[in-house]
């Protein structure tokens, strides 16, 4: 499919301004509260969907699904998906709140602790055992965030420093854990930059940050296809 421009539309307090991003099919919406989005997750969307691949597409609301989230571990609940269709594209646009990673049945947060425990030095053991999760299970998470930090660093930092009115320098990050460690620096200098309220999830910020330009960081890399089941519409 070929990749088109558009201006970035206005979801969230904490994305650049007036940056153009190429075609993907995820944008990521901020929410602050988890149960708030249980309980009313209409609230959290645009009043308008939009369609990441040309701001003059007017794609509709087309459907929702429910997936499940583990908040205690434990227990799954279910949250709900919106999806967005549009129809000069004739592709699917999913709207995902920031606590929630395609294919993951764990919070954000929890992937974001496992990563950072790994950088103090803290064994897949010792954090797994915290959980209630095999180690290897764990390590998967790690091996997939690892690798998309060292294939998203020079975008992400490129994008803060713009922001920011920073200078633009390259990067030399030769190895995941470094490309990782560099990512979060640079992702923690701008929540305190902005005020974000969430130091726990800087991913979340990371993928807030993409607007769809990026695949979203501690998901499974590839294009997203929507896997909707045809319900109601919001509104």
């Amino acid at each position: 499919m070929s990749i088109g421009r558009c201006r970035v539309c206005d979801l969230s307090p904490y994305a650049p301004d007036g940056l153009e991003v190429p075609y993907k099919m995820r944008i990521t919406t901020p929410c602050p509260n988890v149960q708030s989005y249980i309980k009313n997750p209409k609230n959290f969307l645009p009043i308008k969907p939009v369609c990441p691949n040309n701001s003059s597409h007017r794609p509709h609301w087309n459907a929702n699904w429910d997936r499940e989230l583990c908040l205690d571990h434990v227990n799954a609940t279910r949250i709900t998906i919106f999806n967005a269709y549009c129809e000069q594209c004739h592709e699917t646009i999913s709207y995902w709140p920031e606590f929630v990673l395609p294919y993951q049945r764990e919070p954000l947060e929890t992937h974001e602790q496992v990563v950072i425990e790994h950088l103090q030095g803290i064994s897949l053991r010792e954090s797994a055992a915290k959980i209630g999760y095999d180690p290897r299970t764990l390590s998967r998470w790690l091996k997939l965030i690892l690798t998309q930090a060292l294939a998203l660093i020079n975008e992400v930092v490129a994008r803060i420093l713009s922001i920011m009115n920073q200078e633009i320098l390259p990067l030399t990050a030769a190895v995941a854990r470094e490309a990782t460690m560099l990512i979060l620096a640079w992702l923690r200098n701008y929540a305190g930059w902005i005020s974000f309220p969430r130091p726990n999830r800087l991913m979340g910020l990371c993928n807030l940050l993409g607007r769809g330009d990026w695949d979203l960081w501690g998901a499974l890399l590839g294009n997203a296809k929507s896997r909707a089941k045809k319900e109601y519409s919001p509104g």
